[in-house]
C-alpha cells in the first residue's frame, strides 16, 4: 500500500511538473508575441505630431487609426513598421485615397498608411500594371503573400493628400488581422509627447417625456468652467424624474493644436459607476452607430459634438462597460447627489467635473399624460416602417432607427428648377441607420425624364445628387437620410478646362499633362483620358477638380492626339480634344 501511495505521488508529481511547465511556456510566448508587437518602429523619421487620435468623432465612423503630421507638406518617406508583405493595394478618389496594407504575420497585425502620394518603385510597377489592366485610376487588390515582401524599416511610400484628406498628414492603423478591427495603435508604445489632460467645455442634461429640469421639460446646456486646473458648474440643478448626461470635450497633445478625440469616459452618481466608454479597438460593421453615440441633433443644428453618457435603445456598439440601466439615471428620492464625469486620454492624463443635483420625486407628471399626436406617424425600432402619401412612399428596414420617433411629412409648392413640390420628409437632424425606399410621384416631359434625378436641397437654390430610377410617373432612390427632397434636372455638360495643355502644344520639358474638370449640377460619374486612342492613367484630386497624367517611357516623340471624354451622372457628356508634340 505504501508503494502504491509513493507511486501516485511521483505520478500526481510528473502531472503537475508537465503542467507548470506548459503554463511557463504559455507564459513565455504570450510575453514573446507582446514583446514583438511593442517593438514597432515609426512609420515616419521624425517627431510625431498628431492631427488626429483613435476613436475620434468624424462623420458616421469613429476614426480608425492616427493621423500624423507631416510637417505641412507632402511627400514624406513613409516606412513600414515591421516586416511582413502587402496584403491589400487600394487607389479611390474618396476616402483613404491611395493607402498601403502590409500584414505582419509575427505579431498577429495588419498596419495600413493612408493618403498616400505615391508608392515606391517596386510597389509602384505592380500597381500600374493593375491601372492599365482594368483602364482605371480605381483599382483594389490582394497580393499574395510571397509578390511584395517588406521588411522593418523600408520606406514603402511617399505621404500625401489623396482622397477625403484635407490636408497633408498621414492616416495610420494597426488592425488585428484575423478581425480587421482596428486597435488603438497609441497602445504599442510610439514616442508621442502628451502631459495636457482632456478639457471639458459642455454639459448637456437631457430631459425624457417626463423629466423637468429646473422646472421644465426641456434638455439643458451648461457651460463648464475651469478655475486653479479644477472644472465646475455654476449651479446644482433640480430635475425630476429620468434623466441623461452628455460632454462636450477633446485633448490635446504637447506642441499641437489640433482638437482631437478623447480615449474614455466614465459616469458616476454617489461614486457607483454607471456608464464607461472606452475606445480601445472598433468595429467596422458599427462604426457608423457612432451616430447614436454623439448627440447627432446637436451637431447638426450647433456644430458641437457631445458623447451621450447614455445608450440609445438600438446603440449596438461594445464599448460600453458598467453600464447602469444604459446609463440613464433614475432617482426616486428628493435629495442631493454628487454626479462625476471622468475624461481621459490614453495616456492617463484625467480631467474630472462633479456637481450636485437635487432629485425633487414630483410624481405630478406621471398623473398627466402627454397629449396624443394626431398629425405624426410613430415609427418604431424594430420592425418595418411604410410611409404612403399620394406624391411621395417610404420603405423602411427595421432597426433603421436608433430610437423610437414620430415621423413627420408635408410638402411646400414648387421651387425655381424643381418639378412638382418639394417634400420635407421628417427632419434632417434624425440619423438614419440603413438606406430607405424613397419613391416620389410628379408629372415629368418625357423628353427630359432621362436627365432628372431626385436631390436634397436646402430651399435656398443648393441641389445634392442622390440619384433615381423611374417606372411610369414614380422615380425611386434610395437614402439614409431624412431632410427635403424634390426632383431635378441636368441637361449641361461637364466643364473641362486644359492647364497646362492646348491644340497645337509643343512640350519641351513638360512632364505632365493636366486639365480640370467640374460638374456643377448632378456630379461627375467618370471619366476616360486617351493618346492616341490608348487609355491613359490619369490621377484624379476632386479637391482641386484636377486630372493629371504623368508623362512616361511609353509615350513617344511626335505628333499626338490627347482626348478626355468626362461623363456626369444623369450621362451629359464633354469631349476635350487637343493635337500635340512631344
Amino acid at each position: 500500500m505504501l508503494y502504491l501511495l509513493n507511486f501516485l505521488k511521483i505520478i500526481i508529481s510528473q502531472k503537475k511538473m508537465k503542467i507548470l511547465k506548459f503554463f511557463l511556456l504559455i507564459v513565455m510566448l504570450l510575453t514573446y508575441t507582446s514583446t514583438i508587437a511593442q517593438d514597432y518602429s515609426a512609420p515616419l523619421n521624425f517627431r510625431m505630431l498628431l492631427s488626429g487620435t483613435f476613436g475620434e468623432l468624424r462623420g458616421n465612423h469613429f476614426h480608425a487609426g492616427i493621423d500624423i503630421k507631416t510637417e505641412g507638406v507632402e511627400g514624406q518617406k513613409v516606412y513600414s513598421i515591421a516586416d511582413g508583405y502587402i496584403s491589400r493595394i487600394k487607389v479611390s478618389t474618396w476616402g483613404y485615397g491611395k493607402v498601403l496594407y502590409i500584414t505582419h504575420p509575427e505579431t498577429g497585425h495588419t498596419s495600413v498608411y493612408a493618403h498616400l502620394q505615391s508608392f515606391s518603385a517596386k510597389i509602384d510597377s505592380i500597381v500600374k500594371k493593375k491601372h492599365y489592366q482594368k483602364e482605371s485610376f480605381e483599382i483594389n487588390f490582394y497580393p499574395n503573400a510571397n509578390t511584395i515582401q517588406i521588411k522593418k524599416g523600408e520606406v514603402i511610400a511617399l505621404s500625401g493628400n489623396s482622397g477625403g484628406s484635407g490636408g497633408a498628414h498621414l492616416h495610420f492603423e494597426i488592425r488585428d488581422t484575423k478581425t480587421e478591427h482596428p486597435i488603438n495603435p497609441l497602445q504599442f508604445g510610439f514616442n508621442i509627447a502628451d502631459n495636457i489632460p482632456p478639457n471639458l467645455s459642455k454639459l448637456k442634461i437631457y430631459a425624457f417625456d417626463t423629466t423637468l429640469i429646473d422646472g421644465y421639460n426641456k434638455s439643458k446646456i451648461i457651460n463648464i468652467k475651469k478655475t486653479n486646473n479644477k472644472y465646475a458648474i455654476d449651479e446644482n440643478p433640480k430635475i425630476n424624474g429620468s434623466f441623461g448626461l452628455g460632454i462636450s470635450t477633446y485633448d490635446k497633445s504637447n506642441d499641437s493644436y489640433n482638437k482631437n478625440g478623447v480615449y474614455s469616459i466614465k459616469l458616476c452618481v454617489d461614486t457607483n459607476i454607471c456608464y464607461k466608454f472606452t475606445v480601445d479597438e472598433l468595429d467596422f460593421s458599427t462604426s457608423r452607430f457612432i451616430n447614436a453615440h454623439i448627440d447627432y441633433a446637436e451637431k447638426k443644428e450647433s456644430k458641437n459634438k457631445y458623447h451621450r453618457c447614455y445608450k440609445l435603445p438600438n446603440n449596438k456598439l461594445t464599448n460600453y462597460s458598467s453600464l447602469i440601466n444604459d446609463g440613464i439615471i433614475n432617482i426616486q428620492d428628493t435629495l442631493t447627489h454628487l454626479i462625476s464625469l471622468e475624461v481621459t486620454d490614453i495616456y492617463g492624463n484625467i480631467s474630472e467635473l462633479d456637481f450636485n443635483i437635487k432629485s425633487t420625486n414630483n410624481p405630478f407628471l406621471n398623473r398627466c399624460p402627454l397629449p396624443k399626436d394626431t398629425i405624426n406617424t410613430p415609427f418604431a425600432i424594430n420592425k418595418v416602417n411604410i410611409f404612403k402619401d399620394n406624391e411621395l412612399n417610404l420603405h423602411m428596414e427595421a432597426n433603421s432607427l436608433y430610437e423610437p420617433i414620430m415621423f413627420h411629412y408635408e410638402t411646400t409648392d414648387s421651387i425655381e428648377g424643381v418639378f412638382g413640390k418639394v417634400h420635407h420628409v421628417h427632419f434632417d437632424n434624425t440619423p438614419v441607420h440603413k438606406k430607405y425606399v424613397l419613391s416620389i410621384k410628379a408629372i415629368v416631359p418625357d423628353s427630359i425624364k432621362r436627365k432628372t434625378y431626385i436631390a436634397t436641397t436646402d430651399i435656398k437654390g443648393n441641389f445634392w445628387y442622390l440619384g433615381g430610377i423611374w417606372k411610369d410617373s414614380i422615380i425611386r432612390t434610395k437614402t439614409r437620410q431624412f431632410g427635403n427632397f424634390c426632383i431635378i434636372a441636368d441637361t449641361t455638360n461637364p466643364e473641362v478646362k486644359g492647364v497646362n495643355i492646348y491644340p497645337g502644344k509643343k512640350f519641351n520639358t513638360q512632364t505632365s499633362i493636366k486639365l480640370t474638370i467640374k460638374d456643377i449640377n448632378s456630379g461627375i460619374k467618370s471619366y476616360r483620358g486617351e493618346i492616341d486612342g490608348k487609355w491613359i492613367l490619369m490621377d484624379y484630386d476632386y479637391k482641386r477638380n484636377l486630372l493629371r497624367y504623368d508623362i512616361d517611357e511609353k509615350l513617344t516623340k511626335g505628333k499626338h492626339t490627347f482626348t478626355l471624354k468626362v461623363t456626369d451622372n444623369v450621362n451629359n457628356e464633354k469631349v476635350y480634344t487637343a493635337d500635340f508634340t512631344y
